[in-house]
């Protein structure tokens, strides 16, 4: 059997394209201090802050495609799903979500089918990004049978691969080992330093400095690097220029607190946060609290032993 040359092509194109990456890596001899992070244990119950960055929202227009593309092309599992009204939802991780024992804890998409077609995730949603083992010449052709398409970028400028999913959302995949991928969600920002302080201020993270995650994560000198305890998923803050546009695929993400009421007069005491809703979730039952960042990110504080009875 012979393969199309549409196939051989791409490819001969990804080969090409994965080598820069590779050599700035040093894929080919993995450092032995990108081994000793896949062996971190898991979280147990909330961190000691008090708070755990648990997983983010999407609106798709094809459920299916987009489970291909994160299954098969970059690993994940469904972990989950729902059907709320007769809208389906899906929950896909690289393990157990739940906090309750020390093999949980991993970061989830939450991908829910749109009801009318969504398009663009403008530039208020930057990329999501991930550490995986795989050479990026593998994880390349991978995710592109798996409905992804591939960013070029000139030769060693990048030292990532940056691939898109089926509805236009940007991931970008360094090589390494981690325990749980996903390392960061990246936000677009006209005002970094004013956004940083409200999410320093008044969402009470912290500057993420550990030395692991700026040798594992992706472009870690985006921007400030924000988080609660440094083995979560972390939010990065990437300047724009250009005023910031919101797009309709990238929705939220949600943070596990036991306080979400109090986040909520916490953050409607501020003149740059808002307050979107407080209470229980139609259809669930979990307590939430709804917000907007300053520059019109939604960020949703989620009630952690409701969440925990999701789960069960």
């Amino acid at each position: 059997m012979t393969a199309d040359k549409s196939s051989v092509s791409r490819r001969a194109w990804l080969t090409t394209a994965a080598v820069g990456p590779a050599i700035a890596l040093g894929v080919g001899a993995q450092p032995v201090l990108a081994k000793q992070a896949a062996v971190a244990q898991g979280v147990q119950g909330l961190p000691a802050s008090g708070f755990f960055i648990q997983h983010a929202v999407l609106k798709v227009n094809d459920l299916s495609a987009n489970i291909k593309f994160w299954c098969e092309g970059l690993g994940m599992k469904l972990v989950r799903e729902r059907t709320i009204d007769n809208v389906r939802t899906v929950f896909l991780a690289y393990g157990k979500e739940t906090l309750s024992s020390g093999d949980g804890g991993y970061f989830a998409l939450e991908l829910t089918q749109a009801q009318k077609p969504v398009y663009g995730v403008g530039s208020s949603f930057k990329y999501l990004g991930l550490t995986l083992p795989d050479k990026p010449m593998t994880l390349g052709i991978r995710a592109t049978d798996a409905g992804g398409e591939i960013v070029p970028h000139w030769f060693l400028e990048k030292d990532f691969v940056e691939i898109k999913s089926p509805d236009g959302v940007p991931v970008r995949v360094k090589s390494g080992a981690r325990r749980d991928p996903v390392t960061v969600v990246a936000f677009g920002s006209n005002d970094v330093k004013a956004t940083q302080a409200y999410y320093k201020d008044t969402l009470r993270m912290k500057e993420q400095r550990g030395g692991l995650l700026k040798l594992l994560g992706p472009l870690a000198g985006d921007g400030p690097v924000l988080g609660y305890d440094g083995s979560d998923v972390s939010v990065v803050l990437v300047k724009e220029d250009a005023p910031v546009t919101q797009g309709q695929i990238f929705d939220k993400i949600a943070i596990l607190t036991k306080n979400t009421v109090g986040m909520a007069d916490a953050i409607s005491k501020t003149n740059y946060g808002k307050v979107e809703f407080v209470g229980e979730a139609p259809g669930i039952g979990t307590k939430v609290a709804d917000t907007i960042d300053p520059e019109f990110h939604d960020v949703v504080f989620v009630d952690y032993d409701d969440f925990e009875k999701e789960l069960v």
